[in-house]
C-alpha cells in the first residue's frame, strides 16, 4: 500500500505499508517522479515507513535508482522509520548511502525529522508537514 500527495508547495508526502507489490512500487515511483518533474523549484520529501516490514530487493533497487535520478532536484528527503524494525533501518540507511546524496536522512522520531526538514521549507510547507506527521497511525 502506498500514498503520494503534494498538498503544499514543494512538499511531497509519501506513506508506504507492507505488503508493497512490485506494481505498486512502480506506480509510487511514477507518481513521485511526476510531481518532482512538474515542480520547477525542486522537492522536499517526507517518506513514512512505519508500516513497512522490509522492502523486497527488487523494490529497493527501484527506489535506489529513483533516488539517484532525483539527486539534483530534491532539496531534502526524510525517512521516518519504525523504532522496532532494525532490518528496515539498515536497508534504508544502505539506500541513502548508495544514492550518494547527503540531503537524505533517516529518522526514528518525528521531532528530529521535523527539525531537519523545516529549515528548508516555506511556512505553508512546514504547516502541511506537521499535519502529515500528526496523522500517523
Amino acid at each position: 500500500m502506498y500514498s503520494v500527495d503534494n498538498k503544499a508547495g514543494r512538499l511531497i508526502e509519501v506513506r508506504l505499508a507492507s505488503p508493497l507489490p512490485a506494481g505498486e512500487v512502480d506506480a509510487c515511483i511514477a507518481r513521485i517522479q511526476g510531481i518532482v518533474t512538474q515542480n520547477r523549484h525542486g522537492a522536499v520529501v517526507c517518506i513514512e515507513l512505519l508500516q513497512v516490514d522490509v522492502l523486497a530487493p527488487e523494490s529497493a533497487e527501484k527506489f535506489l535508482e529513483m533516488m539517484r535520478v532525483q539527486n539534483a532536484t530534491v532539496h531534502r528527503t526524510a525517512y521516518l522509520l519504525p523504532v522496532t524494525n532494525a532490518i528496515l533501518g539498515l536497508q534504508v540507511e544502505r539506500l541513502i548511502r548508495d544514492a550518494h546524496n547527503s540531503s537524505r536522512k533517516a529518522f526514528r522520531d518525528t521531532t528530529s525529522l521535523e527539525a531537519w526538514l523545516v529549515p528548508v521549507m516555506t511556512m505553508v510547507e512546514a504547516q502541511q508537514l506537521r499535519k502529515f506527521l500528526s496523522q500517523l497511525a
